[in-house]
């Protein structure tokens, strides 16, 4: 079993934030490593890439710029600057010359997290507009039409229906996250497990000849769900 779990580089020498972010944004189905300085951040880019870097601007051992200007020569990797500096030329210089966002301490971890998902959004892998997904020879998903095609027979999807699916294929058999998959489908932060399993149980109906033993709509327990191109 593959799961997809977003890898967040933390990048704070204040222990009791770091806990706290750690815990809940692992809670919320991410992978994240530490760094308590900038060259421990740079030491574990070299054993591993992660999606994006959150990244605090008063650190030990060099400035939050300076540990970005180094990133960014030779990775591609987002930043989210988080840090008490608030001061307007430093926000400026921040998001001009390194960061995708910049957040000022102290802050609402679920603000927060949704400017997270709305990067990771935009630079992970994308569902090319009019995509057409085929699950093995009889379905097909065409994203462009709005509908699902069970051997020439089309039924429409409701637009959360249609973000949630999408939000699967992105990661085609591959275990996406209960929460990843609440933030993709619901981006104003009405979703919840409850709305998420109603709406499974929806796109079921529409994808599966069994629906109580499905194909093509796997349930992890106890994680998330994936969906599959053949069985």
């Amino acid at each position: 079993m593959t799961v997809v779990f977003p890898q967040i580089l933390l990048v704070d020498d204040d222990p009791i934030l770091v806990r706290t972010l750690q815990l809940n944004l692992e809670r919320d189905g991410f992978q994240v490593a530490v760094a308590s300085n900038g060259q421990e951040a740079l030491d574990t880019l070299e054993r591993r890439i992660p999606d994006l870097m959150l990244v605090d601007l008063l650190l030990p051992d060099m400035h939050g710029f300076e540990l970005s200007r180094r990133v960014k020569q030779y990775l591609d990797v987002p930043i989210i600057m988080v840090t008490a500096v608030g001061a307007e030329d430093s926000v400026v210089k921040g998001i001009e010359s390194y960061a995708e966002d910049y957040v000022v301490k102290p802050f609402n971890y679920r603000e927060l997290l949704a400017r997270l998902n709305r990067i990771l959004k935009r630079t992970r892998n994308v569902l090319p507009e009019g995509q057409i997904i085929k699950l093995g020879s009889e379905l097909v998903i065409d994203f462009a039409r709005h509908v699902v095609a069970i051997n020439g027979q089309e039924l429409r999807l409701t637009p959360t229906e249609e973000r949630l699916l999408a939000a699967l294929a992105r990661n085609l058999n591959r275990v996406v996250p209960k929460g990843r998959l609440i933030d993709e489908t619901w981006p104003d932060g009405e979703g919840d497990p409850p709305r998420l399993w109603v709406n499974i149980q929806r796109i079921r109906r529409k994808l599966e000849p069994q629906p109580d033993v499905p194909r093509y709509l796997i349930t992890e327990a106890n994680v998330g769900y994936k969906l599959v191109s053949a069985t």
